[in-house]
């Protein structure tokens, strides 16, 4: 089967592409890249190709990219490029080079491929590199999902070369007088995966002549595996999930074997890790203890396991004018009534102020709650936690965190969604008010 035989064959049995769909072919200029652009024209499919500037290596960064606008031009195919500020996103971040550029290039794909009509994006990996991706795994200890290669399809991310070999790559460019460029950094051997291709797998190679064959059916039955695994691993979890996909983790520990392992398989798409969740068992009893991945946090309370998205919202203020509907927050409305008109009700969803709340120069503020804070509640004498009347309506300590505070000059005039204060009440003197309402998006904020 020649090479154009063998990627046709690729897409066809994973259902990657239709016939003459249009595709994102991600070009750097280089062998793999080139060659995946060629073939996917060969084969009829609409290209666009897309190519990254990281502007690391002077001119040699301009070359590369001077070729990928040339070769695609060769191959009729529709042209983008995008050039990234690569140190700053470093900074931004606290990630290495090649962490930062591969976000930077993946989160692009994804652009692009929404732009198009969520259409796929072709990557140039290939063979050797999910070798060389399973070797860096098992040196890494990594479990059965490192270890099992890379996807044919992974979203709208596809890899129609991962059947071929770099050697059939660059045969195909040979025989048909195709030129590309090559990355010289990819020749230094200061890295662990450029040691690992120009050092190690050359000589294991050489010892072992069947080797490439022998380890690349390995990767497919570990995929095959991995199969069966994840399925497992699903039906073993499912009595523990709720339908807001927090964990009874309490329960988990108690009754499963194996309990650390199904709750890491279980959270590590957040990004915690092998020991964070073994500590998570631990302390499954606990109640308020918080564990943190790059972009999401862990709460457990009263033996539940509470996963959410990390950002910074408890520290978050937001200043309004209730003159002013503009600057109202999603889900808040705010509106002037009569009083004689008002028809209370016990919707903790509406507020009623009296008018002489507008006067002087309040400062209206949305805040979360924070510990200490205090209340006056209507139809009570004195102050209250705001913490005691979460504990009153047996809130957890997340949704705690996620409710909302409506202030003026630092006074709580309502807990959002709860429990109204005393102050600007609502009287028989009372001739306009301000009706605040909010409604289901304003408190998913």
């Amino acid at each position: 089967m020649d090479f154009v035989d063998k990627v046709k064959a690729n897409i066809e049995r994973n259902g990657m592409l239709d016939p003459e769909q249009h595709v994102i072919v991600a070009l750097s200029g280089g062998a793999d890249s080139v060659a995946l652009l060629a073939v996917l024209t060969a084969l009829g499919y609409r290209c666009t190709a897309a190519h990254c500037d990281f502007h690391l290596r002077g001119e040699e960064s301009e070359r590369d990219r001077r070729h990928a606008a040339m070769t695609a031009a060769r191959f009729n195919a529709e042209y983008e490029e995008i050039h990234f500020d690569v140190e700053s996103y470093k900074k931004a971040h606290g990630v290495s080079t090649e962490m930062a550029c591969r976000d930077l290039r993946y989160d692009w794909f994804r652009e692009l491929s929404a732009k198009y009509g969520d259409i796929p994006v072709a990557v140039a990996h290939h063979r050797d590199d999910n070798i060389e991706t399973f070797f860096l795994n098992v040196l890494r200890g990594s479990g059965i999902t490192g270890v099992a290669g890379m996807k044919a399809v992974n979203g709208c991310i596809i890899r129609p070369l991962l059947d071929t070999s770099r050697r059939e790559i660059i045969e195909y460019l040979s025989r048909n007088g195709i030129e590309y460029v090559t990355d010289s950094t990819n020749l230094i051997n200061d890295v662990k995966r450029n040691r690992l291709r120009n050092v190690v797998l050359p000589q294991l190679y050489e010892l072992f002549p069947d080797a490439e064959n022998t380890i690349t059916t390995t990767i497919d039955n570990l995929h095959d595996n991995l199969q069966l695994f994840n399925e497992g691993v699903n039906a073993l979890k499912a009595p523990y999930l709720s339908a807001d996909n927090s964990i009874d983790i309490a329960r988990m520990a108690k009754e499963c074997q194996n309990s650390v392992q199904l709750l890491y398989e279980s959270i590590k798409r957040y990004g915690f890790n092998h020991a964070q969740a073994a500590d998570m068992i631990a302390s499954a009893d606990s109640s308020g203890k918080e564990f943190f991945s790059a972009d999401h946090k862990a709460l457990i309370d009263r033996g539940t396991l509470i996963v959410s998205p990390h950002t910074t919202i408890h520290d978050q203020e937001i200043e309004i004018d209730l003159n002013d509907k503009s600057s109202l927050p999603r889900g808040l409305t705010c509106e002037s009534v009569n009083a004689d008109d008002i028809k209370f009700t016990r919707d903790a969803n509406t507020m009623y102020l009296d008018s002489s709340a507008l006067e002087g120069d309040p400062k209206f503020v949305i805040r979360h709650w924070r510990e200490g804070d205090r209340m006056s509640p209507f139809g009570m004498k004195g102050s209250r936690l705001v913490s005691d009347i979460f504990s009153d309506a047996k809130m957890s300590l997340y949704d705690k965190q996620l409710t909302w505070l409506l202030t003026r000059n630092g006074v709580i005039l309502w807990v959002m969604g709860m429990r109204a204060s005393r102050h600007f009440p609502v009287t028989s003197t009372t001739r306009k008010a301000i009706k605040l309402t909010i409604d289901s998006t304003f408190k998913q904020q």
